[in-house]
C-alpha cells in the first residue's frame, strides 16, 4: 500500500494459518482489509455505500498525497496472480490491471480488470463482502438479524432476491394482462352490437348509384371547360391587341408632347446657332480651365507645405535646445560614479569594524556563559578562581559588552547614512543615463534642421514661379465662354433628337393601322364568357354536393368495415393474452418452486458442512451439533447432551455463541467460495468478556487450520495474539492520532 489512507508506504506478506493485525483502535488494521478488497474488486463496503469517496481513500498526513497505490499478490490453483490499482485524488481509478505468473492478462480498465478477477476467484464483490469479509463488529450480525432479515439474507447471498424481484415483476406482469383480457372482452361485446348486417349492404348500393351519377356529371363539367378555355383564349388575345393599341397610343403621346418641348427650347436658343465647331472650342477651353486651376492647387499645397514646414523647424529648435541641456547635465555623470565608489569604500569599512566589534562582543558573552562554571586559575590573569574575582572579571565584561553594543550601534547608523547617500546618488546616475544618446541625438537633430531650412527656401522660390503664372481674370474668362459654348453643343443635339421623334411618330401611327382592334367584338365574347361560367359553375355545385354525400356514405362504410376488422383483431388478441396469462401463471409458480428448492437445498448444504465443521471448532461434550432451522425463521440452533435443540441466539454463552457465529462464517464461506478458502474477521471479540476472548483464540490458534487455508483476524485486543499460526503484525499511530500508521512483524 503506498499513500493508503494513514499508510504511507506498507508492505505485508501473509502466509497459510491464522494471520493477526494487532493495534489500538484507529491505527490502520481495518485499512488493510479494506485495500485488499479494493485491489481485488477496485470498491470497499464504505465506498460501494458511499459513506466515503475515492479521494478520502488517499493520504492526508502529515502532508496531502496526490495519488495513491494498491497491490495485491495471491497464489490460487498453483498460479500466482496480482492486481494493482492506482487511483488520483480529484480523477478517480486512474489505471489497474491483473497479471498471472508475470504476463499481463487485462489493463487499464477498472471494470474490465475486475470482472477478470471474478472470474479468476468465482465471485463477484457482494458475494465475497457476505462470504469471506466479516466487517468491524459484524461475526455474529446473523444472529443478530430479525427472522424476516434473515431470510432475505440468505436469498442475497444465494442470489435468490433476483427470483423474488422476478415473481413480484411477474404477478405485477399478471394482473395487468388480465386487466387488459376484461377490458378486450367489453370491447368486444360492445363492437358486436354496434354492427348491423343490412345497413351495410344498403349503404354498398348506395354508394354505386351515386358513382355514376358522379360520372355523368364530371363529363358535362368537363365539356363546359373546353368550351369556357376556347372563350377565354379569345377574348385574351383580344384584351392583348387593346393593351397594345393604349400603349402605342400613350407612346405617341408622349413623343408628341417631348417634340413640342424640345421646339419651345430650340425657340428659347436661336442666337447661339452661329458657332461653328462648338466641340473642339469647348474641349481647347476647359483644357486650358483645367491647367490653371492645377496651378492654383499647386500653390495653395506648397502654401500649406511652407506652413507644416515652419511649425516643424520651431519644433527642432526646440527639441535641440532641451538636447543641448541634456548633453551638459551629462556631462555630471563621472563626478556621480566617483562619489558612489568613494561611499561604496567606506561602507565596506564601516561593515569590516562592525564584524570585528561584533565578533568581540560575541566571545565576550561567550566567556561571561562559561564564567560562572571556571574553576581553578583564572583563564585571564592566572591566579586563582575566587568569588571576589569572578565577580570582578564579570563587570568588567558585562561592562565591555554594552560597550561594544553601544558601538556596534553607532556604526549600523553610519552605515544607515552612507546606504541612503549612496542610494540617492545611485538613483541620480540612473536618471543621467537616460541622456546617454544625447550628443548623438544633438547632432541628428542639428542635421535635420538644416536640411529643412534648404526645403522650405526651395519652396518658396516655386511659390513665386506659379504665382506669376496664375490669373484669376483669365479663369473667368474662360468659364463665361465655356458656358455659351455648352449652349451650342446643346443646340446642335436639340436638333438631332428632334428629327428622331418625327421618325418615331411616323412608325407608331403606322402600328396602330396595322393592329385592327374591334371593341364591340371583345364586349360580345365577354358576356358569352359569363354565361358559360355560370352554366359550369351550377354543374360544378351539384357535382360536389354528390362527391360529399358519397364521401359521408364511404366514411361510413369504412367505420363499419374498420369496426368488423377491430372485432376480428380483438379476438386474435383476446386469444393471445389468454394463452400469455396461462404462461405467466405457469412461470410465477417456477420461480417460486425453484426459490423455495435452492434455499431448502442451500440450507441442508449448510447444516451438513456445520455439523461437519461443528466439533472440530468446538471439543467440549455440553452440545454436539448445529443447525439452521428454516422453520423457525432461519433460528440458528445448537444440539445440547439432552438431544434438545437449543436458540444459539440467547440460550447459550457469548463464547459458545462466538464459536456458533464462526461455524456458520466457515459454512457460508466453503458453500460460496469453493475457489477462495479464506475468511476475514475484523473486530471479532466485540462484547465478548475476557473468557470468551481467550475460548476465541484457542478456537482459531487450534481448530481453525484444518478447516480453511487462510484466515485473517484484525482486532485491538492484545489476548488474540495468541491466536495466530500465520504471521503477527503489530500497528500504531506514528507521533499523533493524524500520523503516519507503523507496522512491525513480531516473531
Amino acid at each position: 500500500m503506498e499513500n493508503w489512507k494513514s499508510h504511507h508506504e506498507t508492505d505485508l506478506e501473509f502466509s497459510s494459518g491464522v494471520n493477526a493485525l494487532i493495534g489500538t483502535m484507529g491505527s490502520g488494521k481495518s485499512s488493510v482489509l479494506e485495500a485488499i478488497t479494493f485491489g481485488l474488486y477496485g470498491t470497499t463496503p464504505a465506498l460501494n455505500s458511499r459513506e466515503i469517496t475515492l479521494d478520502d481513500a488517499i493520504r492526508r498526513s502529515p502532508s496531502p498525497a496526490k495519488d495513491a497505490r494498491v497491490k495485491v499478490w495471491l497464489e490460487l490453483g498453483g498460479d500466482e496472480y496480482t492486481v494493482e490499482r492506482v487511483i488520483e485524488r480529484g480523477s478517480g481509478t486512474k489505471r489497474s490491471e491483473l497479471r498471472k505468473n508475470s504476463e499481463l492478462i487485462e489493463a487499464p480498465s477498472t471494470q474490465e480488470v475486475t470482472e477478470q478477477v471474478e472470474k479468476v476467484l468465482g465471485m463477484d464483490f457482494h458475494s465475497f463482502t457476505r462470504a469471506i469479509y466479516a466487517e468491524q463488529n459484524k461475526l455474529d450480525l446473523f444472529l443478530e438479524m430479525r427472522p424476516g432479515d434473515r431470510k432475505e439474507r440468505i436469498d442475497e447471498l444465494l442470489k435468490l432476491d433476483r427470483f423474488e424481484d422476478a415473481r413480484q415483476t411477474i404477478v405485477t406482469v399478471e394482473n395487468r394482462l388480465g386487466d387488459q383480457l376484461d377490458a378486450k372482452q367489453d370491447e368486444y361485446a360492445e363492437l358486436e352490437e354496434e354492427i348491423d348486417g343490412e345497413e351495410l349492404e344498403e349503404l354498398e348500393e348506395d354508394i354505386e348509384e351515386l358513382e355514376d351519377e358522379r360520372e355523368e356529371l364530371e363529363e358535362e363539367v368537363e365539356e363546359l371547360g373546353e368550351k369556357l378555355e376556347t372563350q377565354e383564349k379569345g377574348i385574351e388575345e383580344l384584351e392583348e391587341k387593346k393593351d397594345k393599341y393604349r400603349e402605342l397610343e400613350q407612346r405617341k403621346t408622349k413623343l408628341e408632347a417631348r417634340k413640342e418641348s424640345i421646339e419651345e427650347r430650340l425657340e428659347e436658343k436661336e442666337t447661339t446657332e452661329s458657332i461653328e465647331k462648338p466641340e473642339e472650342k469647348k474641349q481647347e477651353t476647359e483644357e486650358r480651365i483645367e491647367e490653371l486651376k492645377e496651378a492654383r492647387e499647386n500653390i495653395s499645397q506648397l502654401e500649406q507645405r511652407l506652413e507644416l514646414d515652419g511649425e516643424k523647424r520651431e519644433k527642432l529648435k526646440k527639441e535641440v535646445e532641451n538636447l543641448e541641456e541634456q548633453v551638459e547635465k551629462f556631462q555630471e555623470l563621472e563626478d556621480i560614479e566617483d562619489e558612489i565608489e568613494e561611499i561604496s569604500g567606506e561602507a565596506e569599512n564601516v561593515k569590516e569594524r562592525g564584524t570585528t566589534l561584533h565578533a568581540e562582543r560575541k566571545n565576550l558573552l561567550d566567556s561571561l556563559k562559561t564564567l560562572k562554571d571556571t574553576e581553578g586559575d583564572c583563564p585571564t590573569c592566572g591566579q586563582e578562581m575566587d568569588e571576589e574575582h569572578r565577580e570582578e572579571l564579570f563587570e568588567e565584561r558585562k561592562s565591555r559588552v554594552k560597550e561594544l553594543k553601544k558601538k556596534e550601534k553607532q556604526l549600523r547608523d553610519k552605515l544607515e547614512e552612507l546606504e541612503e547617500e549612496r542610494e540617492g546618488l545611485t538613483e541620480k546616475r540612473d536618471e543621467l543615463m537616460q541622456y546617454r544618446d544625447s550628443g548623438e541625438k544633438l547632432e541628428d537633430t542639428r542635421e535635420e534642421l538644416e536640411e529643412l531650412e534648404e526645403d522650405i527656401e526651395d519652396r518658396k522660390e516655386k511659390l513665386e514661379e506659379l504665382s506669376e503664372e496664375w490669373s484669376g481674370d483669365e479663369v473667368e474668362e474662360l468659364e463665361q465662354q465655356l458656358e455659351r459654348l455648352a449652349e451650342a453643343e446643346e443646340v446642335k443635339e436639340l436638333r438631332e433628337k428632334e428629327e428622331v421623334l418625327e421618325e418615331k411618330i411616323g412608325d407608331t401611327e403606322d402600328e396602330l393601322e396595322e393592329l385592327d382592334f374591334d371593341e364591340e367584338k371583345l364586349e360580345e365574347m365577354k358576356e358569352e364568357l359569363s354565361e358559360i361560367r355560370e352554366e359550369k359553375s351550377v354543374k360544378e355545385n351539384t357535382l360536389a354536393s354528390q362527391e360529399e354525400l358519397l364521401s359521408e356514405k364511404r366514411k361510413r362504410l369504412e367505420q363499419m368495415q374498420e369496426r368488423l376488422d377491430k372485432l376480428e383483431e380483438i379476438e386474435k388478441e383476446l386469444e393471445k393474452t389468454d394463452k400469455l396469462l396461462d404462461f405467466v401463471h405457469n412461470y410465477k409458480i417456477g420461480l417460486e418452486d425453484t426459490q423455495v428448492t435452492l434455499r431448502e437445498r442451500f440450507v441442508r448444504r449448510l447444516n451438513e458442512l456445520m455439523d461437519s465443521i461443528w466439533s472440530q471448532v468446538y471439543p467440549y461434550d455440553d452440545y454436539y451439533s448445529i443447525k439452521l432451522n428454516a422453520e423457525e425463521g432461519y433460528l440458528l440452533e445448537l444440539l445440547d447432551s439432552e438431544n434438545n435443540w437449543i436458540s444459539a441466539e440467547a440460550e447459550v454463552s457469548g463464547g459458545e455463541r462466538h464459536s456458533a457465529a464462526l461455524v456458520m462464517r466457515l459454512a457460508l464461506t466453503f458453500t460460496l467460495s469453493p475457489k477462495l478458502q479464506m475468511l476475514i474477521l475484523d473486530e471479532p471479540t466485540h462484547n465478548l468478556d475476557s473468557s470468551a476472548v481467550e475460548e476465541l483464540a484457542e478456537t482459531l490458534r487450534e481448530r481453525t487450520s484444518e478447516l480453511i487455508e487462510q484466515m485473517f483476524v484484525v482486532t485491538h485486543d492484545p489476548a488474540l495474539e495468541s491466536a495466530a499460526t500465520g504471521k503477527l503484525y503489530q500497528f500504531e499511530k506514528k507521533g499523533t492520532e493524524t500520523g503516519l500508521t507503523e507496522v512491525e512483524e513480531v516473531k
